[in-house]
């Protein structure tokens, strides 16, 4: 869908943050947006002390045992033990007694651009690794939002119902409830405008391990779910954005498509 004729009928479903990359992030009912994308989205990285690099739940999937979050602007890290942290020595100490290596919390702020680490073979997690670089300021992958449609996880729920085609593989930004008028993926280029913000669709969001991995409240390993997105969907579920437009979304915003 590509007029405005039909934008009335979306909304914003639900708005997600990770404060720190790879753990679990939070559902919001509102987010503040800029020039880089969701202020404290990815604001935060566990480092690697040995081999320089922020882990990702790509890599170690453990990350994703653990939960992040930025109420009333404090970072607080849940760790799988149930066990609640802020910054500081004390979490540092605990992520390394977890992940059984020095490592240590890190602002991506002042970071500077990060390299990342994942196995090529993604039904293996001892094959080789392939690195690559994020972008300065964030520890997001390549870009600054992820939106997903609700009707791309419907049709995949369909073609596939034997698997858990569960929001939280996916760790959007931005879910678009389009089930009255379903907009699916949108075409690069193409401008939405969500509550004050206006936000311009770059690429397909090819899909990686992160979206097999296990998570708690029974959230199942399932390789399957990336099999089938790749053999049918050329590896792509939701879309990579960027922010034209500075400002505030609610949950419930109404979406309108700018062409």
């Amino acid at each position: 869908m590509s007029s405005n004729d039909q934008a009335g009928t979306l909304r914003v479903q639900s708005l997600w943050r990770y404060p720190v990359k790879s753990m679990r992030g939070e559902s919001c009912d509102e987010l503040d947006f800029d020039v880089n994308g969701v202020k404290g989205d990815r604001s935060f990285g566990v480092l690697d002390l040995g081999s320089g690099t922020i882990v990702s739940a790509k890599r170690d999937g453990r990350l994703l045992e653990a939960a992040s979050s930025l109420a009333s602007g404090t970072l607080r890290v849940t760790l799988p033990d149930g066990q609640e942290y802020g910054r500081g020595g004390e979490l540092d100490e605990r992520l390394t007694q977890w992940l059984e290596r020095p490592v240590k919390l890190v602002d991506a702020t002042t970071f500077g651009v990060a390299t990342f680490e994942a196995p090529e073979d993604f039904e293996h997690d001892d094959s080789e690794l392939e690195q690559w670089e994020g972008v300065g300021g964030s520890f997001v992958d390549d870009s600054a939002l992820h939106v997903l449609a609700l009707s791309v996880l419907d049709q995949l729920s369909r073609e596939r119902p034997d698997l858990q085609w569960d929001v939280r593989r996916f760790r959007p930004n931005v879910v678009i409830d389009d089930t009255t008028s379903a907009c699916g993926s949108t075409p690069p280029g193409l401008r939405m405008r969500l509550g004050e913000v206006e936000i311009i669709i770059l690429r397909g969001c090819k899909r990686c391990v992160m979206t097999t991995r296990s998570q708690p409240q029974q959230l199942d390993r399932q390789l399957d779910i990336l099999r089938h997105v790749i053999r049918e969907h050329d590896n792509t579920v939701g879309e990579r954005a960027g922010v034209v437009r500075p400002g505030t979304v609610h949950a419930g915003d109404p979406v309108v498509l700018l062409g």
